[in-house]
C-alpha cells in the first residue's frame, strides 16, 4: 500500500520512466536495476516483490518524484518489506485442508466399498457450472463474491470445496471460524491478502448477529475487500438458507431502519441457487457416477424424491439421532422398525406405534414417562434433519379436507433399512406379536403372517392368515395349507387347499392331490377327481401330473390307459387352440412350450422354452435340448448349451450340468472338458465345479487347480470351486486359506463350504461359527451342521436358543427339523413330536397342540 500511495502522490508516472530514472542513477547510490515489468509488478501487482533492492530503489525514485523524505520513505520500504517477509498471510494453504474441516457434511458408507475415498464420487450439476465461471474470473485476477442458496443439505459446502480444487496451488484459504471471536472478525478480515478464499459458510451466523452492529461491521469489511485494488484476487464464498438469504437482502418497509444495508449492498448480485433434487439431466450423470461408487448407488435407490445430496448428508446424522436417543423416542423408533421389518406397511396406526412402544421400555423408563410423553416424543422425532424427514413422521393426507381413518406414522427410510439389517437377529417383544394380531389388517395380516411362519411361529401365522382368507383372500387359505403341509397334518392342509380352490386359487385341487399321494393311504379315486377338475378349466398338463404320480406312488391300474382316456375326454370339451390360449394366460412357459409343439408349432414352442430358459426354469431348458435333439442331432443341443453357459443368465448355471451329463454318455470327455474350461475362463462358476470334478476323476486336478488360481481372485464362485477341488486333492490347509477372506466378507456359500471343511480337519469351534453364520443366511442344510456340533458338545439348550433366533425364510423347515433332532436327544419326545406339528410360540415353548378350521 505504501508503495501505491507514492505512486498515487509522484502523479502516476510512466513505468518505463521509473525504470529509466533508476537505471540513468548519476550516484548510483540506487541498490536495485528492476526492469520495466518488474517496475510494473512492485507498484500495480498484488504479488510479493522477490528483492529488496528492487523495492527500496522504486521507494526512492516516487519519493523525489513525490517530495516526501527519501530516507524516511526508504526506511518504511525497507520495513515493510521485512515485516511482509516474516508475517504469513491469514488461511492456510489449500493443500493443508480437508473437507471436513469445512463443514462439508460426512456421508454414508457402502460395506461393500470399503477402499472408498473420503468423499462420494462428485456429479457436476448446473449450478457447478456457474461458480466456475465465478471462480475463473477470481484467477483471471479480480475480486468475486458468491453465494450459494439453498435449503439444508442440498450440497452448497460440497459445490464450494469442489470449487476451490480448481484453483492454482498459491491460494490460500481462510474461513470466519478462524476469528479468535465474532468481534475479532472485522479485524481479521482487514488482514486477508491477495489471492485468498474467504469461505463464509452458514454465513448468517457472521452477518445476523445478536447485536446488528457486529454483523455488519463484519459485512462493511467484506465490502473493502471487494472494492480494495491492493487485495485483488480476493473469492469470497458465502452460503445461506433461502430465509437466511431473504432476511439479509429485502429491502426495508418505508418508515422502518435498515438493519442490514452493508450485508445487503454486499451480497447484492452474487446468488446462485442449488436446487433441492437432481434434475432429469443430473440423474443421468449419477447413474454414470453410481458405476464407480456404492454410495451413489445407495442415494439413487432409496433417496426421497431425487433428494441425492439430502440422503448422502443426512442418512448418518439421523442415525446418531437415532442412537442417542431418550427412552420415550427410542422406544418409538425400535417399536415401528419392528413392526416394519416383521410386514407391516409403510404407515403405523399411532395406536399401534403406542401400544408396541411400550414393550420397550424398561420398568424404571415407564415409571418415569411424564404424562404427555407421547405427544413430546413424537413431536422430537418428527423434526427433520439435513433436508430428511425425522425418524417419525406423520402420513397427511394429500387431498384437501381428507378425513377418516387412524392417524398413522412413517418410520424414515434409513432407519427403517437399519433395523431389518441391526435387528434381523433379535426377538422382538412377547407382546408385539399379539398386538400385531390385533391391529393388523388384512393385507398387513398377509406379510406379517409369513415373518412369524419363517419364525416357526406356525399359531400366530395361522392366525394371521385366517384373517385374511376369512375375507377372501385365496392367497391366505394356500399360505395355511402350505404351512400344515410342511407337517404331519396333512389332512388339515388338504381342507386349506380346497378352501383356496373356492376363493379363486386355480391350483387349489393340484395342490391337495399332491399333498393326498403322499399319504400312506391315498384315495386314487379322489386325486384323479382333482387332477382331472383341474385340467378342466384348461390346463392339459395336469392330467400328464396326475399320470406321473400315479407312476411315483405305485398306482394299481394302468396310469398310460387313463391319461390316454382322461386326453380324449379333454379334447371333446377344449379343441388344441383353446388349451394353448389357456397356458398362455395361466400355465407355466414350460407347459405352453410343450403344448406348441405337441400342436406342431415347433418353432415357437422351442422359442417359448428358450426363452423360460434363460429366466432361470432348468424344465424349461432341458425341453428344448430335447427338441433340438430330436430335430437337429446332437450337435446342435451340444452348441445350444455351449452358448447358453457363455450367456449372463440363470440357464448358464443348469447348461453345465447337462453338457457334462450327455457329452460324457455321448464319450466325448475331452472335448467336453474343453468346452467347461472355456465357460470357466469366462465367469461361469457352474461350469468350473463340473471342470473340476471332471479333471479330479481323469487325474488331472493340479492342472485345474493351477487354471482356476487364475481365475479365483475375480469371482466368489470360483474361488469356491476351487476351495473344493483344493479339498478333494487333500490340501485341505490351501482350501481353508482360500475361503476365509470370502466367508469374512458374508458369502453364506463360502460359509458353509469352510464350515464342513473345519469340521473334517476336527476344528469344531471354528466350523461351528461358520455354520451358523451360514445358516442365518439361510444356506441349506448349515443349521443341522451347527445343531450336530452343539449336540457333540453336549450343548443342547444353546442349540435350542440359536434356532430360534433364525429368522430367514429359507431356513424355516430346516429349523424345525433340527428342532426336533435337539428335543428328541434332550429326552423330550413329546416336544419333539409337537415342535414340527404346531411350532414355537413367541416366548420361545413350544407349542401346544391347536388346530383351523376354514370358515
Amino acid at each position: 500500500m505504501l508503495l501505491y500511495r507514492l505512486y498515487l502522490e509522484a502523479r502516476t508516472p510512466p513505468v518505463a520512466r521509473i525504470a529509466r530514472l533508476i537505471a540513468d542513477d548519476p550516484d548510483e547510490r540506487l541498490p536495485g536495476c528492476p526492469s520495466k515489468d518488474t517496475v510494473h509488478r512492485i507498484i500495480g501487482s498484488n504479488e510479493f516483490p522477490g528483492q529488496q533492492a528492487n523495492v527500496i530503489s522504486v521507494a526512492s525514485v516516487l519519493a523525489r518524484e513525490a517530495g516526501w523524505d527519501i530516507a524516511d520513505t526508504v526506511e518504511r520500504a525497507r520495513s515493510a518489506w521485512v515485516n511482509a517477509n516474516l508475517t504469513e498471510p491469514p488461511g492456510k494453504p489449500l493443500s493443508e485442508l480437508d473437507p471436513y474441516s469445512l463443514e462439508v457434511h460426512r456421508s454414508i458408507t457402502a460395506a461393500s466399498d470399503e477402499n472408498a475415498p473420503l468423499l462420494p464420487t462428485y456429479v457436476i450439476r448446473d449450478h457447478d457450472r456457474r461458480v466456475q465461471g465465478k471462480v475463473d474470473r477470481a484467477v483471471s485476477g479480480q475480486s468475486v463474491i458468491v453465494t450459494l442458496v439453498g435449503e439444508s443439505a442440498t450440497g452448497k459446502t460440497r459445490t464450494f470445496w469442489e470449487a476451490t480444487q480448481q484453483l492454482p496451488p498459491n491460494w490460500r484459504l481462510w474461513q470466519a471460524l478462524d476469528a479468535a471471536s465474532p468481534s475479532d472478525l472485522a479485524a481479521d478480515l482487514e488482514k486477508v491478502a491477495p489471492y485468498t478464499v474467504v469461505w463464509l459458510n452458514e454465513a448468517q451466523r457472521f452477518l445476523l448477529t445478536s447485536d446488528s452492529t457486529e454483523g455488519e461491521r463484519t459485512a462493511a469489511a467484506l465490502r473493502r475487500i471487494m472494492h480494495a485494488q491492493d487485495r485483488k484476487p480476493v473469492l469470497i464464498l458465502v452460503t445461506l438458507w433461502p430465509k437466511y438469504w431473504d432476511k439479509l437482502t429485502s429491502e426495508p418497509r418505508d418508515g422502518y431502519s435498515d438493519p442490514h444495508p452493508h450485508a445487503r449492498h454486499f451480497l447484492d448480485g452474487s446468488s446462485i441457487r442449488v436446487p433441492p433434487t437432481f434434475e432429469l439431466e443430473d440423474l443421468e450423470h449419477l447413474k454414470e457416477a453410481s458405476a464407480h461408487d456404492a454410495r451413489l448407488v445407495q442415494a439413487a435407490e432409496h433417496a426421497e424424491q431425487n433428494q441425492v445430496t439430502q440422503y448422502l448428508a443426512g442418512v448418518p446424522a439421523l442415525i446418531q439421532r437415532y442412537q442417542t436417543a431418550s427412552p420415550p423416542v427410542r422406544s418409538l423408533i425400535d417399536a415401528a422398525m419392528d413392526i416394519r421389518r416383521l410386514g407391516h406397511a409403510e404407515g403405523i396406526p399411532l395406536e399401534l406405534l403406542e401400544a408396541a412402544a411400550y414393550e420397550y421400555l424398561t420398568d424404571l423408563d415407564y415409571d418415569l414417562l411424564p404424562d404427555d410423553w407421547l405427544e413430546a416424543a413424537l413431536a422430537h422425532a418428527a423434526k427433520p434433519q439435513r433436508g430428511i424427514r425425522g425418524p417419525l413422521t406423520r402420513i397427511r393426507p394429500r387431498k384437501r379436507g381428507a378425513t377418516g381413518g387412524p392417524v398413522r406414522y412413517r418410520l424414515a427410510d434409513p432407519l427403517d433399512q437399519l433395523g431389518r439389517e441391526a435387528r434381523r437377529h433379535l426377538s422382538p417383544p412377547l407382546g408385539l406379536w399379539d398386538l400385531l394380531v390385533h391391529h393388523s389388517t388384512p393385507a398387513d395380516a398377509l406379510s406379517i403372517g409369513k415373518s412369524a411362519e419363517y419364525r416357526c411361529l406356525y399359531r400366530t401365522a395361522a392366525i394371521l392368515y385366517k384373517k385374511c382368507a376369512d375375507l377372501g383372500s385365496s392367497k391366505a387359505a394356500t399360505r395355511i395349507a402350505g404351512l400344515l403341509s410342511m407337517t404331519p397334518r396333512q389332512g388339515e392342509a388338504i381342507k386349506w387347499y380346497e378352501k383356496a380352490y373356492s376363493l379363486g386359487d386355480r391350483n387349489g385341487l393340484r395342490f391337495a392331490a399332491q399333498t393326498m399321494v403322499t399319504n400312506e393311504e391315498v384315495d386314487w379315486d379322489r386325486v384323479k377327481s382333482y387332477y382331472t377338475r383341474t385340467a378342466l378349466q384348461g390346463d392339459l398338463f395336469a392330467l400328464h401330473e396326475c399320470r406321473d404320480a400315479m407312476f411315483d406312488w405305485e398306482y394299481d391300474g394302468d396310469s398310460e390307459e387313463w391319461l390316454k382316456g382322461e386326453v380324449t375326454e379333454f379334447f371333446r370339451k377344449f379343441t388344441i387352440e383353446s388349451a394353448i390360449s389357456w397356458h398362455e394366460r395361466y400355465g407355466r412357459e414350460y407347459n405352453l412350450g410343450r403344448l406348441l409343439i405337441i400342436a406342431g408349432k415347433n418353432a415357437r414352442g422351442l422359442k417359448v422354452l428358450e426363452d423360460s430358459a434363460l429366466k432361470g426354469d432348468f424344465m424349461s431348458m432341458f425341453e428344448a435340448c430335447k427338441e433340438k435333439r430330436n430335430s437337429s442331432g446332437a450337435d446342435s443341443e451340444i452348441a445350444y448349451l455351449n452358448e447358453l453357459g457363455h450367456g449372463k443368465h440363470m440357464a448358464s448355471h443348469f447348461a453345465p450340468i447337462r453338457l457334462r451329463e450327455i457329452m460324457s454318455s455321448d464319450g466325448r470327455t475331452e472335448e467336453c472338458i474343453a468346452l467347461l474350461e472355456e465357460m470357466s475362463a469366462k465367469g461361469n462358476s457352474s461350469a468350473a465345479k463340473e471342470f473340476a470334478e471332471m479333471a479330479h476323476r481323469k487325474g488331472t486336478g493340479q492342472d485345474a487347480i493351477t487354471f482356476l488360481y487364475s481365475l479365483h481372485k475375480s469371482d466368489i464362485g470360483m474361488s469356491c470351486e476351487l476351495a473344493d477341488l483344493l479339498r478333494q486333492e487333500s490340501r485341505a490347509d490351501e482350501s481353508i486359506t482360500v475361503l476365509t477372506p470370502l466367508s469374512t466378507t458374508g458369502d453364506s456359500r463360502a460359509q458353509h463350504k469352510l464350515a464342513k471343511i473345519l469340521e473334517a480337519e476336527g476344528r469344531f469351534d471354528e466350523a461351528l461359527i461358520w455354520y451358523q453364520k451360514s445358516a442365518e443366511d439361510g444356506t441349506y442344510d448349515a443349521a443341522h451342521g451347527a445343531v450336530g456340533l452343539l449336540l457333540r458338545a453336549e450343548r443342547a439348550s444353546e442349540a435350542l436358543s440359536w434356532l430360534r433366533s433364525i429368522s430367514n425364510p429359507d431356513a424355516s423347515h430346516e429349523r424345525v427339523e433340527c428342532a426336533e433332532m435337539v428335543l428328541a436327544s434332550m429326552g423330550r419326545h413329546e416336544e419333539a413330536k409337537r415342535v414340527v406339528s404346531y411350532g414355537w410360540e413367541p416366548d420361545g415353548s413350544v407349542s401346544a397342540s391347536w388346530s383351523i378350521t376354514p370358515s
